[in-house]
């Protein structure tokens, strides 16, 4: 199997996005099949540093996709967070 990733970040206005592409070859001749596709969005920190907003940003997708598969579930956390009202979980009122 030959391997090949294609890597676009963008920057624009306060966020930061990267999309990671893999495609795979089977056979030495052919066209390749993509394997995998993941798309991250982050907030932007204002790098005026064309090589410093490219390490930030390389760093980011190593970090997510380090994380177990399990802790990247879509949606709001079960139990706190700043995804959910309080920021600290469901409270009885």
């Amino acid at each position: 199997m030959r391997y090949m990733a294609t890597i676009y970040v963008s920057d624009v206005m306060d966020q930061v996005a990267a999309t990671v592409e893999i495609q795979g070859w089977e056979a030495q001749y052919g066209p390749p099949e993509t394997i995998y596709e993941k798309t991250v969005i982050w907030p932007g920190v204002g790098h005026d540093v064309p090589d410093l907003w490219l390490e930030s940003a390389l760093g980011c997708i190593l970090s997510d996709l380090r994380e177990p598969p399990e802790s990247r579930r879509p949606g709001a956390p079960v139990i706190g967070g700043p995804h959910t009202i309080s920021e600290t979980g469901d409270i009885d009122i």
